[in-house]
């Protein structure tokens, strides 16, 4: 099978709709209908161009049998599971789409990243991402809570403060400090480029409200750690407030003090979106400490997924 790759084009929602569908159940007249809703839909809301975007097509002769989304961040290239027509093999299509992604990308990416989430059928593609050239980096857990008790402190050992002018480069010192010691892998990046880190968790990353921002402090005066949280309306944790990140700092750990923060920032979410206000995180499974911390607090595992990486190797084709 003759098994194409090329870059989304002009015209393309079309296959690419009636392609996404397929791969998620529909078929016969039930995909025709849902394809003329979306299309629809794509009209009115004026995103036929950004469907069009940031996409790889996998086709046979003329035919669209697989759509690879992506997106290029800070010189990575993060890759979304394929969708995949059913009428064709999965791993086929996949592999096709891995032989050829490099060339397709900006060339000053430097690396893969690839979150393999089940698809609608529990399946995952892990296995045809290793024979293709990515290593596993970490297994992760996601994790969600809906607010609808009341959350309050345990104790009144610490005092909080939110994000503002005064209080930024405290923030910052605190984000860069926490990454001392064991370090999650996912902070690679963050670790080796705090100040870019941090301005993007305030700027890009969903809804910065200042007040979900949590620094705490002892009653010495000394800040021990923090929590930052963030409103998402659009993606995968779109409706959700996003726990970015969490840590006690080095000095200061062994007191409790993460359950403590976390409780402030879970009150604040709650007082800021309402009872039914939904709050999600990600954690590396085994990060034991953390994971406890969460399930304490009524956290529930919602999916596992696993990273992997690649770095570009040169020549590509």
């Amino acid at each position: 099978m003759d098994i194409q790759i090329r870059p989304v084009r002009p015209g393309d929602v079309f296959g690419i709709t009636r392609t996404v569908l397929a791969a998620r159940g529909f078929h016969g007249p039930e995909l025709d209908r849902q394809v003329e809703i979306d299309l629809q839909r794509f009209r009115d809301q004026n995103i036929t161009d950004l469907i069009e975007s940031e996409t790889l097509i996998a086709h046979v002769g003329t035919r669209i049998v697989g759509v690879m989304r992506y997106g290029e961040f800070e010189g990575d290239v993060h890759l979304t599971h394929p969708d995949i027509d059913p009428a064709f093999d999965e791993e086929l299509v996949t592999e096709a789409f891995l032989q050829k992604f490099w060339g397709l990308v900006e060339s000053e990416t430097g690396k893969a990243v690839y979150l393999d989430y089940p698809n609608h059928q529990r399946k995952t593609l892990g296995d045809v991402f290793l024979r293709n050239g990515f290593y596993k980096l970490i297994d992760r857990v996601d994790m969600n809570l809906r607010l609808t008790a009341d959350v309050k402190p345990q104790t009144k050992s610490l005092l909080y403060s939110s994000y503002s002018k005064k209080t930024h480069d405290r923030f910052f010192e605190a984000f860069r400090t926490s990454f001392s010691g064991t370090l999650d892998p996912m902070m690679e990046w963050d670790a080796k480029h705090p100040e870019q880190s941090f301005e993007m968790f305030r700027e890009r990353f969903g809804v910065f409200d200042p007040n979900l921002w949590v620094l705490a402090t002892d009653s010495t005066g000394r800040d021990v750690g923090f929590a930052l949280f963030q409103n998402f309306h659009g993606g995968r944790y779109g409706g959700t407030t996003m726990l970015l990140y969490m840590a006690v700092l080095p000095d200061s750990r062994g007191h409790g003090y993460g359950e403590e923060i976390l409780r402030e920032g879970l009150r604040r979410v709650r007082k800021s979106n309402g009872a039914n206000a939904t709050v999600a995180l990600t954690v590396t499974r085994g990060n034991t400490p953390a994971e406890r911390i969460y399930e304490r607090l009524g956290f529930q595992s919602v999916e596992q997924f696993t990273v992997y990486n690649m770095k570009r190797q040169y020549p590509f084709f």
